[in-house]
C-alpha cells in the first residue's frame, strides 16, 4: 500500500495480525511440532493485506467503528491464505512469489492438511470478538457465502485447463467475481453489518467489494502480462515469458485480444490463440505478445482499469452522501489500485513486522 496509507492504519493492521494469531493458543500442539511450524509460517507470510484494508476502508466509508471491522478482516486473510496452499495444488505451481509452494517444500498431503488447519482458524477471530451475538451471525453468514463462491470461481479456473469452454464461452468475469472478488465483497459487506445497517447498504457495499476485487484482478493480470514482458530490470526484463503465458492461463488480456480478433471477423486467429495459450510450443508465448502488441491490447487493458476504477470512486461517493460522511481513503486506495497497471511501484507494500 502506499506509505500514507500503510501509516494512517498501521496500529489497525497490526491488530488484525494479532487477531489472526490469536486462536493458536487455544489448541493443543503436543506431537503436532511440525504442522504447528508450517501454519504459523503461512500466517506469518506478509502478504499485501488488501482485504485487510479494504476492510478498515469500508468501515470508514460508512462512518462505522473500525475496530469492529477487524474479527472479519482476520478471518478472511486466514481463509485466504489457506486458499492460496490449495491454488498452488490445483495449478501445480511451483512457487509461491519467490518461496517453493507447501506441496512442493513439504508434499501435497502436508499442503492440503495445512490448508485445511488454516481455513478452520478463520472462525476463531469471529468467536473471540466482542461483537455481539446478532453481529457474529451476520458476519458468519458472510464468511459462509464466500466459502462457496470462492471454491466455484476456482472450478470454472481448472475448468478452463481441462477444456470445458472455448474462448467465447469461458466465463472469466464471474470466474474472477466469484474467486477474487467474493473475499473482498465479505468484507465489505460484514462492515455494513457490523456499522449496524439496513439490507439494502449491505447489498450496496457486496457490490462494491466485488468491483473492487474484480479490479484488483485485472490489474494483476495487466502486470503479469505487459510489465513481465516489459522493459525493466532483473524480473521485467525483455524477453521474460509471462508467468500466465507459461501456465496456459485465460486472463483478461487474453479475452481482450479475442475479443478484438472476433470483433474483426478473425475466430480462426482467435481460436489459434486459444490452441497456442494451451499448447504454447516454443514460439507460442512470443507469438500471443506480439498479436497483442499489434492490436494495442494493453493499452485496451489499461482504459478498461481507468474506467472500472472511476466507477467504483462514483459509487463509493454516492454511498458516503447517503450516509452523510466523508469518503475516507476509500479515492486513494482505488487510484492506488488502478495506477499499478499504468507501470507505476507496486503501492501495496509488505507490511513492516512489528514486536
Amino acid at each position: 500500500m502506499s506509505t500514507a496509507l500503510r501509516e494512517h492504519y498501521a496500529d489497525q493492521l497490526h491488530a488484525i495480525d494479532e487477531r489472526m494469531r490469536a486462536g493458536f493458543a487455544l489448541w493443543p500442539w503436543g506431537h503436532h511440532d511440525r504442522m504447528r511450524a508450517l501454519v504459523e509460517r503461512q500466517v506469518a507470510r506478509k502478504g499485501k493485506r488488501l482485504r485487510s484494508l479494504f476492510a478498515l476502508l469500508c468501515a470508514e466509508l460508512l462512518g462505522g467503528d473500525l475496530e469492529k471491522a477487524q474479527p472479519l478482516a482476520a478471518a478472511v486473510e486466514l481463509y485466504h491464505a489457506a486458499s492460496l496452499v490449495l491454488d498452488d495444488v490445483q495449478d501445480n505451481a511451483d512457487f509461491r512469489g519467490r518461496d517453493r509452494a507447501v506441496h512442493v517444500s513439504e508434499s501435497v498431503s502436508n499442503a492440503i492438511n495445512l490448508a485445511c488447519v488454516v481455513r478452520s482458524f478463520a472462525h476463531h477471530p469471529l468467536h473471540c470478538s466482542d461483537l455481539t451475538l446478532i453481529e457474529k451471525d451476520g458476519v458468519r453468514h458472510q464468511l459462509d457465502v464466500m466459502a462457496t463462491l470462492v471454491p466455484l470461481g476456482q472450478s470454472m479456473d481448472i475448468g478452463w485447463h481441462q477444456g470445458w469452454y472455448d474462448f467465447r464461452s469461458v466465463p472469466y468475469e464471474e470466474l474472477i467475481r466469484l474467486k477474487t472478488g467474493a473475499p473482498f465483497a465479505c468484507v465489505a459487506a460484514g462492515a455494513a453489518v457490523t456499522g449496524g445497517q439496513d439490507e439494502a447498504t449491505r447489498a450496496a457495499m457486496e457490490r462494491l467489494g466485488y468491483r473492487v476485487g474484480i479490479l484488483y484482478q485485472l490489474v494483476d493480470d495487466h502486470n503479469d502480462m505487459f510489465r513481465t514482458a516489459g522493459d525493466g530490470d532483473g524480473e521485467d526484463a525483455p524477453g521474460r515469458v509471462p508467468s500466465d503465458l507459461v501456465e496456459g492461463k485465460f486472463t483478461r488480456p487474453i479475452g481482450l485480444l479475442c475479443e478484438r480478433l472476433s470483433a474483426d471477423g478473425r475466430d480462426d486467429l482467435a481460436e489459434q490463440v486459444v490452441a497456442r495459450l494451451r499448447d504454447p510450443g516454443e514460439d507460442g508465448p512470443r507469438w500471443i505478445l506480439d498479436l497483442m502488441a499489434a492490436h494495442s491490447v494493453a493499452s485496451r487493458s489499461v482504459r478498461e482499469i481507468h474506467d472500472r476504477a472511476v466507477g467504483i470512486e462514483r459509487d463509493a461517493a454516492a454511498l458516503s452522501r447517503v450516509h452523510g460522511v466523508a469518503t475516507g481513503r476509500m479515492p486513494e486506495f482505488v487510484r492506488h489500485l488502478a495506477a499499478m497497471a499504468d507501470g507505476g511501484a507496486h503501492p501495496f507494500e509488505v507490511l513492516p513486522s512489528r514486536s
